[in-house]
């Protein structure tokens, strides 16, 4: 059955202005959960209907995954699966009568699938975490006398190529922007919207995803933790209040350093708090690395039974089988695996948002990783990528969040 239509006053009044006055492109921008997206549910498919039957449609995001899972699954919930089909091998999903095309748009490669079509419409998810040569190809095939291009994405930089491009084609009368903060979905529980405001106080996320802003990221990255790093260390941890525990491993080389870090979990996820740390500079035979593992390992073991799992940097497969080697021998009941090293931009809002919220906390004893957080700095260029120039120590930084990466949604949601 389909959902009753209910929009908010925003919602109403974007959906007004694209569907009677559509200009060419047609992007929304602004906070999380604002209701820009769920707006997009019910635009799409009047978009599809009225569009060119001679030219194709395409849904595009930073994968076909998350095209999927953003937009087309919760789309099939509202509609029913006689309207909004499953995606297929190849990337072709069946919606409200027409084959559209999905497609991924985090790098370049992924432009050689539009060559040769011809789009009537375009709907883009995420923009923000595209491929700049993604969207030239989109916007080369956005061919049709009445083709039109409607997106969403949360604001970066005022220096990315989309704000750019925004602000070309507001003046020149072909893009539509629409701004979206978060007290325009009044839908959103009280309680909800002030923890997501507390989580990201004090950093440019506040700024980007709670007022919709273009910001730079730059200066002092952690800037609670800078500011006051007391607040977050424990001189004394209480083994048993650790219910969970994973270590994470970057490996080091020329300039960099070797790093363990030691993560626990209270209950609920309550509070994530580093335990331990190993950290040495310079490059170290393998021989070397395995026997420090293995002593790290068992020293962790025998405070924190709980331990299970290590997340090691899944560049280097023949140190991590080494790895998996030594610990075989002794006989240490851990598995070691790849750690994810998905997009850092969310590695670096999650421990932001640990520290806003208070549930972050480290051991005094790992100094190394304490003064990692203290000094960590956006690169200068308005970028949001990390300084990683040798100056400042990222290998704790690295080690740290993949202890965590794999439970991040797990911990985010145990606070909402």
């Amino acid at each position: 059955m389909v959902r009753e239509l209910s929009l908010t006053p925003k919602q109403e009044e974007v959906m007004r202005i694209s569907t009677y006055e559509p200009k060419r492109w047609n992007i929304s921008v602004g906070a999380v959960r604002s209701g820009k997206t769920f707006l997009d549910f019910y635009r799409i498919p009047n978009r599809i209907l009225a569009a060119d039957e001679n030219g194709a449609i395409a849904l595009v995001g930073n994968t076909e995954g998350s095209v999927s899972r953003n937009i087309i699954d919760p789309m099939r919930q509202m509609f029913g699966e006689k309207l909004v089909g499953r995606v297929k091998s190849g990337g072709m999903v069946r919606l409200f009568g027409r084959d559209c095309f999905i497609f991924g748009a985090f790098r370049s490669g992924c432009a050689d699938k539009l060559q040769g079509l011809s789009l009537s419409y375009c709907y883009g998810d995420e923009m923000t975490t595209w491929s700049e040569d993604v969207f030239r190809m989109i916007m080369s095939r956005l061919d049709r006398p009445n083709s039109i291009f409607d997106g969403s994405c949360n604001p970066a930089s005022p220096n990315h190529w989309l704000k750019k491009f925004i602000d070309e084609g507001v003046k020149n009368g072909s893009v539509r922007a629409s701004r979206f903060t978060i007290d325009d979905n009044p839908k959103l529980p009280e309680s909800f919207v002030k923890a997501l405001k507390r989580d990201y106080a004090g950093s440019v996320y506040y700024d980007r995803f709670i007022l919709g802003k273009w910001k730079c990221a730059e200066g002092v990255i952690y800037r609670d933790f800078a500011d006051a790093p007391e607040r977050f260390i424990l001189k004394r941890v209480r083994a048993s209040d650790i219910i969970m525990a994973d270590v994470g491993v970057d490996f080091g080389g020329n300039g960099s350093a070797t790093a363990f870090n030691l993560t626990g979990y209270t209950a609920g996820y309550k509070r994530i708090i580093t335990l331990d740390e190993y950290y040495r500079q310079g490059i170290i035979s393998p021989a070397e690395l395995e026997r420090d593992f293995v002593r790290f390992i068992k020293k962790a073991l025998r405070s924190y039974p709980c331990l299970r799992d290590v997340y090691c940097d899944s560049a280097e497969q023949v140190l991590i089988r080494g790895l998996e080697n030594a610990a075989r021998k002794e006989r240490l009941p851990v598995e070691i695996h790849n750690a994810r090293k998905g997009d850092i931009g969310q590695r670096i809002r999650f421990y932001s948002s640990m520290m806003s919220s208070g549930r972050y906390r480290i051991a005094a004893k790992c100094v190394n990783t304490i003064k990692a957080f203290t000094e960590a700095v956006w690169e200068t260029g308005g970028t949001d990528r990390r300084l990683d120039d040798g100056s400042v120590n990222v290998d704790s930084l690295d080690a740290q969040e993949y202890s965590t990466e794999r439970r991040m949604r797990e911990i985010l949601a145990a606070a909402r």
